[in-house]
């Protein structure tokens, strides 16, 4: 049985927000991702966030939803209270840095920033085809598609349910799922792993289903300690290797899924990784605090860079460049404590759906 808190799981979700955010940064890093495979794939770190989010979503309600406990209306908002604070302030934010940066004479992509596109963001829609391209907060198109895999939860649970006694089978099945989908993106000319507003929505069902799939496995079958950690390396090798070597999404995909497993059987084992580390923990509590304020803090940081009188040359440009990372850091903790913690608390003592399970 796994521990109530996976903290390996919890220190991972830092890995994969800093793995989006170096990619998301390449450029004005200056790295160069034909020398850097890791960094290329930077993108793969949604598909990472959304494995494990059905495990965890697994791990957390499951239980509930066999017992007959289980309030889809509470369940629901318990999810917004997780995402929507912090996505109405950094959209806010955006909206705000955009204003200033025309009024200032800044030059913005006219489709990237469409004003006519902010009431999908609002209803977290910007995934479900309804905006032709990632828009505002780029990043939050990842947590539309999320809510979308919430409001389906409840057939995900179903399905973990039926093949309860057949857990191999259900992580087959989404496998299966996953090259499906992937095979039929790529007949249109695209890649499952590459899409964002135009149907990120997609995206996440067969990875959100592989983590409620290994959710299930772990439930029933146990690894030894030993195991669990080599299987914990091995898939971390994989996804360097995989990388390194530039092959398709579609094999990197299930290292991905492979680290959580083994990751949480290590949890489940009592054995201890860096993951589960003081630091790595609440680094991983503040990883939705960096995934999201990292494109507002891109815009802000860098416009004022490019117009300092006598710009950093030589190193100091160096670390002008990377001293974005550390900003991005301080300002997700305070967003963390001053805005996502307690509007996260209050929204959930304050639950309308309180009552009898439906």
């Amino acid at each position: 049985m796994y521990p109530a808190d996976l903290r390996s799981l919890t220190g991972l979700r830092i890995v994969a927000a800093a793995w989006v955010l170096v990619y998301h940064f390449r450029n004005r890093l200056g790295l160069d991702l034909e020398r850097f495979g890791l960094i290329a794939k930077g993108y793969l770190g949604v598909d990472l966030f959304f494995i494990l989010s059905g495990f965890i979503l697994s791990h957390v309600y499951l239980k509930a939803w066999s017992e007959g406990r289980f309030r889809y209306g509470s369940f629901l908002w318990a999810r917004l209270a997780r995402l929507y604070p912090v996505h109405l302030l950094t959209l806010g934010a955006t909206i705000v840095l955009w204003a200033l940066g025309r009024w200032a004479g800044a030059s913005f992509e006219t489709q990237a920033f469409d004003p006519s596109a902010i009431p999908q963001h609002l209803v977290l829609i910007h995934a479900w085809w309804s905006t032709p391209t990632v828009q505002w907060n780029f990043p939050s198109w990842s947590i539309s598609a999320e809510w979308f895999a919430y409001l389906l939860f409840p057939a995900a649970a179903v399905a973990s349910i039926a093949l309860r006694a057949r857990p191999v089978l259900a992580v087959v099945l989404a496998i299966v799922l996953f090259f499906a989908l992937d095979g039929i993106v790529q007949t249109f000319g695209g890649s499952l792993t590459r899409l964002t507003a135009q149907g990120g929505a997609l995206r996440i069902v067969p990875s959100f289903a592989m983590g409620v799939a290994l959710h299930r496995l772990g439930a029933t079958r146990s690894m030894s300690p030993r195991l669990a950690l080599l299987g914990t390396g091995l898939a971390v090798v994989w996804i360097v290797l995989s990388t390194a070597l530039g092959l398709a999404d579609r094999w990197i995909w299930p290292g991905l899924a492979a680290l959580i497993f083994c990751l949480a059987e290590t949890d489940k084992a009592g054995r201890a990784t860096l993951l589960a580390a003081p630091l790595a923990v609440y680094l991983g509590e503040i990883s939705y605090a960096v995934y999201m304020t990292h494109l507002p803090v891109d815009i802000a940081y860098f416009e004022v860079l490019d117009r300092l009188p006598a710009p950093p040359t030589g190193v100091w440009a160096w670390g002008a460049r990377f001293g974005v990372l550390a900003v991005c850091l301080l300002v997700s903790v305070a967003v963390y404590h001053a805005v996502e913690r307690p509007a996260r608390r209050w929204l959930r003592e304050n639950d309308p759906f309180r009552g009898p399970p439906v």
